[in-house]
């Protein structure tokens, strides 16, 4: 795992080496093993390498045989030992065991249609000197991150704040990213907070060629590439076992590695299963997780019986307010650009006890998505027939009802779900989802943003679900959620989060259940052996039931949740009071101070549970104090 950086542009020699040193000093923490860069005619590029795979002649960037091709490179890719054999055979050379050297060499053979045969996570740059191109490109799905820039030449970074740190007072802040994030709690791609500056989208490659730049996809992974459903005839004990054989594959592809390898373990079905196929092979495999004196929000019995049903050697370590105080300070360093999820902090503070032990962790990051996972599917489904009910007795009785029930800071409470899901169960499918998993609907972001501001944005509040909302005509409402989980929420969202955290501890995370074999199952994989009847997840499910406790299958769902609604009337309510004190809202102009004010001292008086408003108002404070930018 590393970081990577470069520039192409037509200017001096010592002004490339320049910028490259000035980015690769700003993430050094992503790369501590070894730093290294090349300078072209009009272009440099630069890597903070984390050494996971060949340690003694892994060093980057790495080369072809004549020295015309360069790549600078982050992430794994678990068939290269595959495709070197394939491109040995075809006469090329290699003089390092890195999977780093196999990429040049496809691109050699296949040119960018090779990128294709990748399986694993990636972000990385191809010098091709010869043709004076650069290639910028990303893997499928979205793990590993990218951003660009294009206000002078083609400058690129793993990290947003790699490029700010060139030229931070030409950025201004990106109006429109800032409401998209208050909307969605994460901007999403290509979109970012910051003007002139991009991520770019997974399954993508971004091409420089001397005068030209263009885009270009190596995989279909829009919105279209998740509607391909398939069925064989095959039963359900055929494709429960199909779908053990990938996973058992993924996770052994997975575990390869020259340094010490360990799991995320919550207790979950999906760190669980993993955990699982790990221990067949290193039975006595590290595992981590982290409690949290609440009991709601406490996964740690879970985690336990796991690790010692299956002989892991396990570590714990319990989640204080405290704690969540001083990482909250810390980690907006590494938070280059906010994401309104507040488990970030706990997962960082989970990567940094991992890191005693490991250099990489298996985690569990998209099995939700996968197969359907999330509550809200099935709470899509009650949105229907609540509508079927007549208007008198929704809003003159339920919903006056719901009104009144009394404010808890228990996890997922029945109050705050309740309240949720009247709030936006009249929209259609893709909106109603923005809304549930969102911060602010439509209505409140006019009450949020000052009125000129908002006026210039409203138009491009939902642009990034436009291409759903067209793509998803005709199928059920709970589908439509889950494709739009797939192709936003775990890109921007959570992927970004398991990056940023195992990144700022120099810890590289691995996510199986998004090993390329198992998007293709889930791909054709018929929408109701993911979500049958109530049962989330059911054909995971169905082949773990002789793998896992009954109270591992079985056991309800409860996110990787903090007690934040608790912690922001007391232990954490001065930081926030700080934060949001009417001289600090005011010095950013962008925000209506009467209406923050209102949502804070409901919140405390008990009166309203705010939080999902609250919190991505202090991260974006935040934010906004350590990176200065103007509007």
């Amino acid at each position: 795992m590393c970081g990577i950086c470069g520039i192409y542009k037509r200017t001096s020699h010592d002004e490339l080496i320049g910028s490259v040193h000035t980015m690769l000093d700003a993430m050094r923490y992503r790369g501590p093993d070894q730093q290294g860069f090349h300078v072209f005619n009009h272009c440099a590029i630069g890597v903070n390498r984390l050494s996971i795979i060949d340690m003694k002649t892994g060093d980057q960037p790495i080369h072809n045989e004549d020295n015309s091709i360069w790549i600078v490179y982050n992430g794994e890719i678990y068939n290269y030992q595959l495709l070197r054999k394939e491109l040995a055979s075809k006469g090329h050379l290699f003089y390092t065991n890195t999977d780093t050297e196999v990429i040049i060499h496809l691109y050699e053979q296949y040119g960018i249609e090779g990128f294709e045969k990748l399986n694993g996570m990636f972000a990385f740059a191809v010098y091709d000197e010869k043709q004076e191109k650069l290639i910028l490109t990303r893997d499928r799905i979205g793990i590993k991150p990218l951003y660009y820039s294009l206000p002078d030449g083609l400058v690129f970074a793993s990290e947003m704040k790699t490029l700010l740190a060139m030229k931070h007072n030409a950025y201004k802040l990106n109006l429109s990213g800032i409401a998209q994030y208050l909307s969605y709690d994460y901007t999403p791609a290509p979109n970012t907070m910051v003007n002139g500056i991009f991520k770019l989208m997974p399954g993508m490659c971004l091409i420089k060629d001397k005068g030209t730049m263009y885009e270009k996809q190596f995989v279909n992974n829009r919105v279209n590439a998740y509607l391909e459903v398939k069925n064989d005839g095959q039963s359900e004990n055929e494709i429960a076992g199909q779908l053990g054989e990938i996973l058992s594959e993924a996770v052994k592809d997975q575990m390869a590695a020259d340094v010490p390898v360990g799991i995320f373990l919550s207790g979950g079905i999906d760190s669980s299963a993993i955990a699982y196929f790990a221990s067949k092979i290193k039975p006595d495999i590290n595992s981590f997780s982290i409690s949290f004196e609440e009991p709601s929000f406490d996964e740690s019995t879970y985690a336990r019986l796991m690790s010692d049903k299956l002989g892991l050697k396990h570590y714990s370590k319990v989640f204080t307010c405290g704690l969540f105080k001083e990482l909250f300070h810390h980690l907006i360093d590494f938070m280059d650009e906010p994401i309104a999820d507040p488990s970030i902090i706990p997962t960082y503070a989970l990567s940094k006890l991992a890191g005693k032990q490991v250099k990489v962790v298996l985690s569990g990051e998209g099995g939700d998505e996968m197969f359907a996972g999330y509550p809200t599917y099935t709470a899509h489904k009650f949105a229907s027939l609540y509508n079927s009910l007549p208007g008198i007795l929704r809003k003159g009785m339920i919903e006056p009802l719901i009104k009144l029930l009394p404010v808890s800071d228990k996890n997922l409470s029945f109050d705050f779900i309740a309240k949720r899901f009247v709030s936006s169960s009249s929209l259609q499918a893709v909106r109603r989802h923005t809304q549930w998993m969102g911060g602010f609907a439509y209505q409140e972001l006019s009450l949020l943003l000052r009125k000129e501001l908002f006026r210039s944005i409203e138009d491009s509040l939902y642009q990034p679900v436009k291409e759903l909302i067209e793509y998803t005509k005709g199928l059920s409402d709970p589908e439509t959620a889950n494709i739009m989980d797939i192709v936003m929420y775990l890109p921007d969202d959570l992927l970004v989060k398991i990056d940023r955290a195992t990144m700022a501890a120099s810890i590289e995370s691995r996510v199986p259940l998004l090993d390329n074999r198992v998007i293709r199952f889930s791909k054709a994989l018929p929408f109701e052996y993911k979500l049958k009847g109530m049962t989330h997840k059911y054909i995971l499910k169905k082949l773990m039931k002789d793998k896992l406790p009954d109270s591992i299958i079985n056991r309800k769902k409860k996110g990787f949740g903090i007690p934040l609604t608790k912690w922001l009337r007391h232990d954490f309510r001065h930081e926030a009071e700080m934060l949001l004190s009417k001289d600090s809202v005011e010095s950013i102009g962008v925000f209506n101070y009467p209406y923050i004010s209102r949502l804070l001292q409901e919140h405390i008086r008990g009166s309203r549970d705010n939080r999902k408003k609250l919190w991505p108002i202090i991260v974006l404070v935040k934010w906004l104090q350590r990176y200065r930018y103007t509007v």
